[in-house]
């Protein structure tokens, strides 16, 4: 479901149908390393940097896999057993 005030999404997109592919990328990756920097500013402090990398990685992407293809990505990139 979309809240946003019609008359600002309609120059919200046009602000973005303007945009050539580059800038576009560029938003995203901006838009992306904000969301990497909110969930890691929320995690315990006393986590090592590998256990927020881990945290940071389940957080972001557990939505987008199945639970099983899930921890087996996880262990495969973290080198879990």
């Amino acid at each position: 479901m979309n809240d946003t005030n019609p008359e600002i999404q309609f120059k919200l997109e046009e602000f973005y149908s303007q945009l050539s592919p580059e800038e576009k990328f560029n938003k995203m990756l901006s838009m992306c390393r904000t969301v990497r920097e909110i969930i890691t500013s929320q995690l315990p402090s006393e986590l090592t940097e590998e256990e927020k990398r881990k945290r940071l990685f389940e957080i972001y992407y557990s939505q987008d896999y199945s639970k099983e293809d899930f921890e087996e990505l996880k262990s495969k990139l973290f080198l879990e057993k």
